[in-house]
């Protein structure tokens, strides 16, 4: 093995459309195997970050979820369960042929101030695909304020991030209680190894939630235990990695049996 919110942008969005990709097609699997195991995380869960909400914009407001009470938002980047790492997703690279792939976009809700993903077991990480679409409704109006009544202006950014580098993917804002950002995820992107996607509120800048580009459907977002299973992958042997936003990449190498489960774990520790 190589070493390589609640508010984190982990996680899948199930879809009803098939996709058909130039690196992946659709094929009956017979007798296929599966990969299943745990990311770990070793040592004690680090310290959450923390955001004074007084330097930004509608503090009361925002004030209202994930709050230490102190006029302070609580971001819990790395979070540890009994040893596990939650808000990973475990994904298996360059099948070009096995079940179907059923995506019909990605969506983010901002609620209370939080990028929120939706439709995964985790509300911090998610996956995109190239060529479909990436969709952020604001959930977000303070009746008690004649000035946002209507809606919390949020303004979300997308950036697509290489190591220590990122430029934008788009940038526009959200200004009213309903009204949403929809975008197509351009080809250009995501074309190096280990890219992804960041979201931030350039309002209110301790929203964040992050995306991994997939183009096959062999992944998974683990649970909050980190445990993980990817199903009816047809026998081969297999690079597969885990992916947190804050602490990186691994990587291992399995050999998936006919009918047999492939085991891969992961341990990841602070930076």
């Amino acid at each position: 093995m190589k070493n390589a919110l609640r508010l984190l942008g982990v996680v899948a969005v199930m879809g009803l459309a098939s996709v058909a990709t130039a690196d992946y097609t659709e094929a009956p699997v017979t007798n296929g195997g599966s990969v299943g195991g745990k990311v770990s995380f070793k040592g004690d869960q680090p310290p959450p970050a923390m955001f004074e909400f007084a330097k930004f914009p509608q503090p009361e407001f925002c004030a209202k979820a994930d709050s230490d009470g102190k006029g302070h938002r609580i971001r819990q980047d790395v979070k540890v369960k009994n040893g596990g790492l939650a808000d990973a997703v475990v994904y298996i690279e360059k099948i070009e042929k096995g079940k179907a792939f059923k995506f019909s976009g990605t969506d983010v809700v901002a609620d209370n101030c939080r990028f929120l993903v939706q439709g995964g077991p985790s509300k911090a990480v998610g996956v995109i695909m190239r060529k479909t679409e990436f969709r952020v409704v604001n959930n977000d109006a303070d009746p008690s304020d004649p000035k946002t009544i209507d809606g919390v202006l949020h303004n979300p950014h997308g950036y697509e991030v290489i190591g220590s580098g990122s430029k934008t993917i788009f940038n526009k804002p959200l200004a009213k209680k309903g009204t949403s950002v929809k975008e197509q995820i351009k080809p250009i992107f995501f074309k190096k190894e280990n890219s992804f996607m960041k979201l931030e509120c350039d309002q209110h800048n301790y929203m964040n939630v992050w995306f991994l580009p997939v183009s096959n459907p062999y992944y998974a977002i683990v649970g909050e235990d980190g445990t993980f299973s990817i199903g009816d992958v047809p026998a081969g042997k297999y690079v597969v990695k885990a992916w947190h936003p804050i602490l990186g990449f691994q990587e291992s190498t399995v050999e998936v049996a006919a009918g047999a489960k492939a085991d891969a774990n992961f341990e990841f520790a602070k930076k």
